[in-house]
């Protein structure tokens, strides 16, 4: 009985096991541990969505994550880099001016992280009034896929240059305004940008201003009207000397869709650090946004910002939080199926128990009918024998604490005064 016993505690404590291992090899297919890299699409080298991805760089590093930053022409190979999976790109940058095309599937929003002003620099002895003094101009408008092109084409600007001037950008194009060959040149950028500087500090080149902003923003939704404040660059020099009105869109970071949670908490976790405080055009907390009017929201980064990190993800490092979450799920899905297997295999062990003791009265029935037959001895003996054998059977079972037991014990005892019995009126009075 003992041995059969240790056997179906074996057997349950192998089923467990093998529950476990299962569970936990499902879900690591299902619970996928985080990539310890991803791949950026960030635009033009040297430019600002390059200088936010450097900041995202550093601080995912803290939690072991590299990102690696990819250079492109700009929104449009960005959303083509990210809606073709096989190139394995995880992260990119996109302008509100992409909108206007369709949207790109399998890609998601982590919110809109900044503003991106357009800013028109011109080499001219006079002051150019508006927008209507570019025409006829030579002005560079950068490469096709950018958000700053599809616009200039929007504006009609552009449209006397010859493609190689037309389509300068970065150093090439502010080396070809000062150089002359230029006379204009649009570029994209947040304030802080090293060449957004330079080109404002720069006595021989002007920032174009935009009096009618407000009505670009009303043709065109995606754009936002912005003042650049007289002094903030520079307020002892006064740089720039008044109040400049610009046009402005947003840039937004996206993913694919397929990306891990976890990712896209320490993500969310570095845009917050990044864009989350105070700008020359915004107030602190104002990005990153919970809202993206141009790409789907992912629901995990909006959970973020509306709650902040999880419970695990706020007291457990990022390496650990992972397996923890997976745990939990192996824990719940054992439980969830082992429960009710040990409630079957605690009724099929009383089953058992009791099937074993009802063999046991059994047999001290016949012992009963034997013992009121017979009077010889060696009949005697032999019962005796028997009902010691039960005896013994009956003391092996280990549910000693149940009614069924003392029943049991309680037959054998009262079997075994009527053998005494039975023997001493056999016995030979001396």
């Amino acid at each position: 009985m003992q041995t059969k016993s240790r056997t179906y505690l074996m057997v349950g404590f192998v089923v467990v096991v093998g529950v476990i291992f299962l569970t936990w090899k499902v879900l690591e297919s299902l619970l996928p541990a985080p990539p310890q890299k991803i791949i950026a699409t960030v635009g033009i080298q040297h430019g600002i969505n390059e200088l936010f991805a450097k900041q995202y760089q550093a601080i995912l590093a803290r939690s072991g994550i590299t990102l690696e930053i990819h250079a492109s022409d700009g929104t449009g190979e960005n959303l083509k880099r990210l809606s073709d999976k096989q190139l394995n790109y995880q992260i990119g940058f996109a302008t509100d001016r992409a909108v206007e095309g369709p949207l790109v599937k399998g890609v998601l929003s982590m919110g809109q992280v900044s503003y991106l002003p357009y800013w028109i620099f011109y080499r001219s002895p006079k002051v150019w009034a508006d927008i209507d003094s570019l025409k006829g101009k030579k002005i560079a408008i950068g490469a096709q896929a950018t958000g700053r092109h599809q616009l200039a084409r929007s504006l009609h600007l552009g449209e006397d240059t010859p493609a190689a001037e037309q389509l300068l950008s970065g150093e090439a194009a502010t080396k070809a305004l000062r150089e002359g060959r230029l006379d204009a040149i649009l570029i994209s950028g947040t304030l802080n940008l090293p060449v957004i500087q330079d080109l404002l500090r720069d006595p021989s080149i002007r920032v174009l201003n935009f009096p009618r902003a407000e009505a670009l923003t009303k043709i065109f939704p995606q754009l936002r009207h912005l003042i650049l404040p007289a002094g903030i660059v520079d307020f002892e020099k006064n740089i720039p000397p008044q109040d400049v009105h610009i046009i402005a869109t947003s840039s937004s970071v996206l993913i694919q869709e397929d990306l891990h949670p976890q990712i896209i908490y320490l993500l969310a976790q570095a845009l917050e650090e990044v864009h989350g405080g105070f700008g020359p055009f915004n107030d602190v907390g104002a990005f990153p946004t919970q809202y993206d009017v141009g790409y789907p929201m992912s629901s995990a980064a909006r959970e973020y910002y509306k709650n902040g990190p999880s419970f695990l993800n706020r007291y457990l490092p990022f390496w650990m939080s992972n397996y923890m979450i997976r745990f939990l799920a192996t824990l719940a899905t054992v439980m969830a199926l082992v429960l009710p297997l040990i409630k079957t295999m605690k009724k099929m062990y009383s089953w058992f128990i009791r099937q074993y003791t009802d063999r046991l009265f059994q047999r001290l029935r016949v012992l009963h009918i034997e013992l009121n037959k017979t009077t010889s001895p060696a009949d005697l003996q032999k019962i005796e024998a028997d009902l010691n054998h039960i005896d013994r059977a009956a003391h092996i079972l280990p549910m000693r604490h149940t009614d069924l037991y003392f029943s049991l014990i309680a037959r054998i005892e009262s079997e075994r005064n009527s053998l005494q019995k039975i023997e001493l009126r056999s016995s030979p009075i001396k």
